[in-house]
């Protein structure tokens, strides 16, 4: 945010103190700052209060001799400071521009996520070096990490890598911990450079190889709410699982339709039940029938605020942090089987070739047939499984429409361009204590591609019948300097990018339809990935450009997603002829959708560092096996590898290459030999032995197997 975006809404009495400095143009005593704005004598203590808020946020700053000035008058900026695990810093300027580089020395006693004040001393190249002069304020008030033991001092190591100081703890403040644990602590007393911290035990966790707790510190770690408050279980305790007779009242009844739930193995609610009908002639008919959430969770009760707050359910290999209370998730909203449930149902009506003919929408009450996976999905469309195509044969024909209509669905998106790009997903399989034993990768099948096709029709369609105003899942065109970038890659290979490409997703899709007829493929594909923007939320309809819709929203997973939860209460308004129980305002709207944007990204995170420790341990009993894998990451120090037998990453680092000198060359996104020529470039394939592992930076080091030679 800008300096002139923050002023914008400021009192005007900060304003006028600002101004009095900018008349001034030199640090001012307070008595002369009084005098200056004509303040009398009573409403110094007034004064005082703004210029200390002014100095809390940097915009003025407290010097020597009772002086205040002008942060920017003074070289000065503010940030947040970004400790890197080998010492050295940036912060990056609230006002916006560029990160400024801090020596460890110059971090004074700053920690990491720090707000600070920084001297801006000089320039390395084109990059500022600074200076901490001032911590503004305090971002890591308690420490998660190991409680560890040399002589009679106690200390914690912290789990956070960017944290570069041990925790002392007073032997009367370790409240029964010992050494060899995991706690949480509390900083008591944030000493001056160069001595340790001190601190008290909140917490103790258990012990590090627990997996339980891995889980529990990284809840702790991206502050997630991992309870819910008395009031929110009171109002889930009183929620019934029998349906009263004024629930069916006016729905429709689907209870006949063979409508089935296709989820992962390991999946802990079902929002989603489908079904097909082939009709005579070779119409379709697709029923998309989702969890009536809206029914339970009613606009402004506390279960309401509850889930608006968390925005997402988060799922790790262990446990789920849920959005709503579990009795709820995983029970009464659930599609679960041979149950009578409350759903709100998408019926689209396609021709023979997959058009869109006709769309309607439905309060109705649902009875999933079956649950299957998609394991299972895949298993009966491919017919090799005897006993289970006996068991699940009054579905066979239902699912081979499904998969029809699936390809069908699949060729109108290709047309109108659709990137359909696969992402492989991670699995983790976990024994008795809940460690990893493997970690597979789980790429994308037809069973797979049956439910992503049916989600994105119903979503599509509801966007379209609610309109605007509405919370809208939005994906914009890539980012010019990025595509620019990606260009240049893809010239150094010898192809050349459409100048549409960034505009028109049919364009790129096309241009990427001819790269994949060639050994370029999965490296065109991975530098794609990093030149798209992010999907997220937004207030108004921007459209989504990876599917190449006009229109797009997020609404079959209310369970677990609450802008899914916002929608269907628009639906239903909209159905009913009502106005929407919450503000439709454009500012109101885009603050949610900001909201629930930084909650999902938040969630994706966690998700992704409880994925790494379980990477990470797998590994660590596999050190000295060999792998396959491929290139998926090329810089100045090292190529990051993707396993092909365990789903995980490692780091084959530049000193470990043998026999040569290598240079990077990011244009082409490889190091290459300087005597040898050999080459290792985005998306070669390599064979590696694992050498290290880290646990607790979660490092993974990998070595060029024997005999292994570049491109």
């Amino acid at each position: 945010m800008s300096a002139k975006r923050r002023r914008k809404g400021r009192p005007s009495g900060e304003a006028r103190v600002l101004q009095a400095f900018q008349k001034a143009a030199r640090p001012l005593l307070m008595t002369e700052l009084l005098e200056m704005l004509g303040a009398p004598p009573d409403q110094a203590g007034a004064v005082a209060g703004m210029v200390e808020q002014l100095v809390s946020r940097g915009e003025l700053v407290a010097l020597k001799g009772g002086r205040y000035g002008l942060a920017e008058k003074m070289n000065l900026v503010v940030g947040e400071l970004s400790v890197h695990p080998d010492g050295f810093g940036f912060v990056t300027p609230e006002g916006g521009g560029k990160d400024i580089y801090l020596s460890a020395g110059n971090l004074k006693e700053a920690w990491h996520r720090d707000k600070v004040v920084v001297r801006i001393e000089g320039h390395r190249g084109r990059r500022r070096e600074g200076r901490v002069i001032r911590i503004l304020e305090r971002r890591n008030q308690e420490i998660l990490g190991l409680l560890s033991q040399s002589e009679d001092t106690f200390y914690v190591e912290p789990e956070d890598e960017h944290l570069l100081v041990n925790l002392v703890i007073p032997k009367e403040q370790l409240a029964g911990a010992v050494p060899g644990q995991m706690i949480r602590a509390a900083v008591t007393h944030y000493p001056p450079a160069h001595l340790n911290p001190q601190g008290v035990v909140t917490e103790i966790l258990g012990d590090v190889e627990d997996a339980a707790v891995q889980t529990r510190l990284v809840i702790l770690k991206f502050g997630l709410p991992d309870e819910f408050a008395p009031e929110v279980l009171a109002e889930a305790k009183k929620v019934s699982a029998k349906l009263p007779p004024e629930a069916l009242k006016g729905r429709l009844d689907l209870r006949e339709l063979p409508l089935v739930t296709i989820d992962g193995e390991h999946a802990r609610d079902f929002d989603d039940g489908v079904g097909v009908v082939k009709k005579p002639g070779g119409a379709y008919t697709l029923y998309v029938a989702i969890a009536d959430v809206s029914y339970y969770v009613r606009p402004g009760s506390a279960l309401d605020r509850e889930a608006n707050f968390r925005g997402t359910s988060i799922y790790f290999p262990q446990r789920a942090v849920h959005m709503l209370p579990e009795h709820l998730a995983t029970d009464i909203c659930s599609l679960k089987p041979e149950v009578d449930s409350l759903g709100v149902c998408v019926i689209l009506d396609y021709d023979r070739q997959g058009r869109l003919k006709r769309r309607q929408f439905a309060r109705a009450v649902v009875r999933n047939h079956a649950r299957l996976t998609y394991r299972k999905v895949q298993a009966l469309l491919d017919g090799q499984d005897r006993k289970l195509t006996r068991q699940y044969r009054p579905f066979l024909k239902t699912l081979h429409r499904m998969a029809e209509l699936c390809h069908l669905l699949r060729e109108r998106r290709a047309e109108r361009g659709s990137l359909l790009l696969s992402i492989p997903e991670a699995e983790a399989v976990l024994d008795e204590r809940g460690w990893p034993v493997d970690i597979l990768r789980v790429d994308s099948l037809l069973s797979h591609q049956i439910i992503e096709e049916f989600m994105i029709a119903a979503n599509e369609a509801v966007a379209a019948y609610v309109g605007e105003p509405s919370l809208f899942r939005v994906h914009e065109r890539p980012d010019a300097v990025k595509i620019a970038a990606f260009r240049t890659y893809l010239k150094s290979l010898g192809f050349a990018l459409p100048k549409e490409a960034h505009r028109n997703p049919l364009v790129l899709k096309k241009f990427l339809e001819e790269v994949r007829q060639t050994p370029y493929a999965p490296m065109v594909q991975l530098m794609l990935l990093r030149s798209l923007k992010q999907a997220r939320y937004a207030g108004e309809n921007l459209g989504h450009y990876g599917l190449a819709s006009e229109w797009y929203t997020h609404f079959t997973s209310p369970i677990r997603r609450y802008p899914d939860l916002q929608v269907h209460r628009l639906l239903l308004a909209r159905l009913a002829g009502k106005k929407p129980p919450f503000s439709v305002e454009p500012e109101d709207l885009e603050a949610q959708a900001n909201h629930l944007s930084k909650r999902e990204r938040l969630g994706i995170e966690a998700e992704r560092e409880m994925l790494a420790r379980m990477q990470v341990r797998c590994l660590a009993h596999r050190v000295g096996e060999e792998f396959t894998g491929r290139i998926t990451g090329v810089n100045a120090f090292g190529f990051f590898v993707s396993l092909d037998e365990v789903y995980a990453e490692g780091l084959v680092r530049l000193v470990d290459l043998p026999n040569d000198y290598y240079r990077f060359e990011e244009a082409r996104m490889r190091l290459f030999g300087r005597r040898t020529r050999q080459s290792y470039a985005l998306g070669d394939q390599v064979r590696v032995k694992v050498a290290q592992v880290d646990l607790r930076r979660r490092h993974v080091n990998l070595v060029l197997a024997e005999g292994e030679a570049g491109g």
